[in-house]
């Protein structure tokens, strides 16, 4: 047939696929190419850093000392005693630790698991530096930027003298160290003073809050409440998205979310010191767990004020906690009368420790034997520990002990009858 090329079409047929598959040439020409999606240095102001490991990018941001953060002056880094770290950490070893010359760090990682695969794709350093506190953020754009960052923290961490984190004690420093490690660096912070907010945060607070995340923390005490925050679960894929396809505008709630942790992490710093050092507790709860803070740091003069203070609070079971404590000390100071006093008290509240405590002053100070026996056994009905009565291992040690004492003093009052 002519104009058959084999494939069984005619001529017409074969021209109008030409046509066709010029026409759609042509309309891909005429398209606009799509738009390339704007890189991170577009979008925000910062500057490339290079050593002898690389290139990686850097952020400043800066907020004014005379500022608040949450109603806290970040001016107070300068008037704040640096033996009250030692105090809220109750590590003696931090008692000269000056919070206006540590480091605010914080991570952002590629998994919330840790582990060798785990990178820290975006450190901020937060600080103090003339008039200002400064928070800077080291990020790396892709993998192989990573040995250049580690480098660059190490060198501007060399110019402080203390580190504070958050649960960085579980996780942001060991990362670290292991990211050192894998890029055989020496890892900068294995020498210097670090106090972890975390563990002092919960005892200075986690009886009255529910949670003692940071966050948790920024929202009850600082009364912050962040808008369209990224949920620190969605930052590692945000990262991932990043490397893959270069668009730099979701990682701006990442830099964001990072930033706001440094601050609020100077500024509760600052809070707990001052509550510290200024008695700010006004809860009950509070008032109790800023006591047992002094207490650790053996303040017992501070420490036995407030939990005097907690005494004139409408909470029975903190009232019997703080006799406890209050009666403790006195028995270690040697004035065992006024421990038997706040003991009495606490023991007409129907607490078992204190009527075991009071037993043994009677049966071996005051030699009363039929006011020890008479406790015991108030103790025993306290802890239901009567014959068939379960109890927890911890409370039938307990029990087992009234029972041995029960059994002596009635042998002491059978030979003082006779």
């Amino acid at each position: 047939m002519v104009g058959d090329d084999g494939t069984g079409l005619s001529l017409k047929a074969r021209l109008e696929r030409l046509v066709a598959v010029a026409s759609a040439r042509s309309r891909t020409v005429r398209e606009p190419a799509r738009a390339r999606p704007p890189a991170l240095e577009e979008l925000i102001h910062g500057r490339r850093v290079s050593n002898d490991r690389g290139e990686f990018f850097v952020v400043d941001w800066d907020t004014p000392l005379e500022s608040l953060h949450g109603g806290v002056p970040l001016s107070r880094f300068r008037t704040l005693a640096p033996a009250s770290v030692g105090v809220l950490s109750g590590d003696p070893a931090l008692h000269d630790f000056d919070l206006s010359q540590a480091a605010f760090l914080d991570t952002e990682t590629t998994g919330l698991a840790g582990g060798t695969g785990t990178a820290a794709f975006l450190i901020g350093l937060g600080f103090v530096e003339d008039d200002r506190f400064r928070v800077r953020q080291y990020f790396m754009r892709d993998y192989h930027e990573e040995a250049a960052l580690l480098r660059g923290l190490a060198d501007d961490l060399a110019r402080f003298r203390h580190v504070v984190t958050f649960n960085g004690r579980t996780f942001d420093l060991p990362l670290l160290e292991a990211r050192y490690r894998l890029n055989r660096d020496p890892y900068p912070l294995a020498e210097m003073p670090h106090l972890d907010l975390l563990p002092p945060a919960r005892r200075l607070w986690k009886l009255r809050l529910v949670s003692c995340r940071l966050q948790a923390l920024e929202a009850d005490l600082l009364d912050l409440r962040r808008r369209a925050d990224v949920p620190g679960e969605e930052i590692p894929r945000i990262y991932f998205d990043y490397v893959r396809r270069r668009d730099g505008r979701a990682l701006l709630r990442v830099l964001e979310h990072n930033r706001v942790d440094v601050v609020s992490l100077a500024a509760l710093a600052v809070l707990a010191c001052q509550w510290v050092e200024e008695g700010r507790a006004e809860d009950p709860r509070d008032v109790y767990s800023l006591a047992q803070v002094l207490e650790q740091a053996r303040l017992f003069e501070r420490c036995e004020g407030e939990y005097r203070r907690v005494l004139e609070t409408a909470d029975a079971g903190l009232r019997v906690e703080a006799l406890l404590r209050l009666a403790r000390h006195k028995r270690r100071g040697g004035d065992h009368a006024a421990a038997a006093a706040l003991w009495e008290q606490a023991a007409c509240a129907g607490d078992w420790r204190a009527r075991r405590a009071l037993a043994i002053y009677h049966e071996h100070r005051s030699r009363d034997v039929t006011a020890a026996l008479s406790l015991v056994e108030q103790g025993l009905a306290d802890l239901g520990a009567w014959p068939g009565h379960e109890l927890p291992p911890g409370l039938a040690r307990v029990a087992s002990d009234l029972r041995r004492r029960r059994h002596r003093l009635l042998a002491k009052r059978a030979r003082a009858a006779n």
